[in-house]
C-alpha cells in the first residue's frame, strides 16, 4: 500500500510540474532590450503589451493601433509602475524612441526584465506603414477660422513642420513667433509656463493667431523632428523664446528668466506676458534694435 501511495505521489508531482512548465513564469524575461518595428509588430499581434510614454495630447494626433496598449506618460512611470505587467513582453514606445529609452532605464533600475524599447518610435512606425489611429477632438483656437493657414481639415492645429514660418521661413510679412520649449522631464513650473503662455495668446491675441501675425508652438526639444528649430534658438530644455521677424530678419529674445520667475503666479504671468508681447508688436514697424 505504501508503495502505491509513493507511486501515485510521484505521478502527481510530475503532472503538476508539466502543467507549470506551460504557464508563463512571473517576471518574464525579454529576449532583446530593443526591438525593430517589424519585430515589435509580430509580438504585438500576439500577447505583448505596448506602453506609450508620450503625453495624452500627442496621442490625439496619432497613436499606435494595437490591441494591447497602455498610455503612461514618462513623468508618471514610477507613480503608475503597478500598471505595468511583469508576466508579458512589454514594449516601450514614444515619438522617436528617446523618451521610451529613458522609461526603459527607469524600469530596468526597478528590476523589470520583461521590457524592450521600440527603435525609432512613432516616426519609424509610420514610415514602415504600420497601423495608427487618431482621436476626434474639438477645434482648437488656431482653427476658429477654418480657412486659417494653421488649421488642418480635422480641426487640429498644424504641426511645426507644416507651418510655413518654420518649414521654409517663407512669410515675408512682419510676424512674431512665440515658442515654449520643453524637454522630456517637466516640473510644475515648466507645465505652468506652457499652459499660461497658451492661455495668454488665446485670450488676448486670438486675432493675431488667426491671421498669422503671431505664430505659437510648444516644442519638444527631445524630438528629433524639432532638432533644427531647437538649435536655431539654442534651446536644450525648458525655455520661453520669441522671434520678432521684421522684413524677413530674425530678432530672437530669450524670455525664460521672466517665465521661470512668474510661472507659479498665473495672474502676474499672464498680464506681464500680455504687456511684453504688446510692446514687441508696437515696435514691429519701427526700430527693431531695441526689442532685444
Amino acid at each position: 500500500m505504501q508503495k502505491i501511495i509513493i507511486i501515485l505521489t510521484t505521478f502527481a508531482s510530475i503532472f503538476i510540474m508539466s502543467c507549470n512548465s506551460n504557464s508563463t513564469p512571473p517576471n518574464f524575461k525579454s529576449e532583446k532590450e530593443s526591438l525593430t518595428i517589424n519585430e515589435a509588430y509580430v509580438l504585438l499581434n500576439e500577447n505583448a503589451v505596448l506602453i506609450d510614454v508620450r503625453e495624452p495630447n500627442e496621442l490625439v494626433e496619432q497613436s499606435y493601433d494595437v490591441k494591447n496598449w497602455i498610455n503612461i506618460p514618462l513623468d508618471s512611470i514610477e507613480i503608475k509602475i503597478n500598471n505595468i505587467p511583469s508576466d508579458k513582453q512589454v514594449i516601450l514606445a514614444c515619438q522617436s524612441g528617446r523618451r521610451s529609452q529613458l522609461a526603459f532605464e527607469i524600469l530596468k533600475a526597478k528590476g523589470y526584465i520583461n521590457i524592450a524599447n521600440l527603435e525609432g518610435g512613432m516616426n519609424a512606425w509610420t514610415k514602415a506603414g504600420k497601423p495608427t489611429k487618431t482621436s476626434k477632438v474639438e477645434k482648437e483656437s488656431c482653427c476658429d477660422d477654418p480657412s486659417s493657414s494653421n488649421c488642418n481639415p480635422d480641426g487640429t492645429c498644424k504641426s511645426i513642420d507644416e507651418k510655413t514660418t518654420i518649414s521654409g521661413n517663407n512669410l515675408t510679412k512682419n510676424h512674431l513667433e512665440v515658442y515654449v520649449f520643453h524637454g522630456t522631464r517637466q516640473c510644475e513650473t515648466c507645465k505652468h509656463m506652457k499652459a499660461y503662455t497658451k492661455e495668454t495668446l488665446d485670450n488676448y491675441f486670438s486675432e493675431q493667431l488667426k491671421n498669422g501675425s503671431i505664430v505659437f508652438a510648444i516644442v519638444d526639444v527631445d524630438d528629433a523632428a524639432n532638432e533644427m528649430l531647437a538649435a536655431k534658438f539654442e534651446a536644450t530644455g525648458t525655455a520661453l523664446m520669441i522671434n520678432n521677424v521684421v522684413n524677413g530678419q530674425d530678432h530672437i529674445a530669450d524670455w525664460s528668466n521672466f517665465a521661470f520667475e512668474k510661472a507659479n503666479v498665473k495672474n502676474k504671468f499672464v498680464l506681464e506676458l500680455k504687456t511684453m508681447i504688446n510692446e514687441v508688436l508696437k515696435k514691429q514697424n519701427g526700430n527693431t534694435s531695441s526689442i532685444n
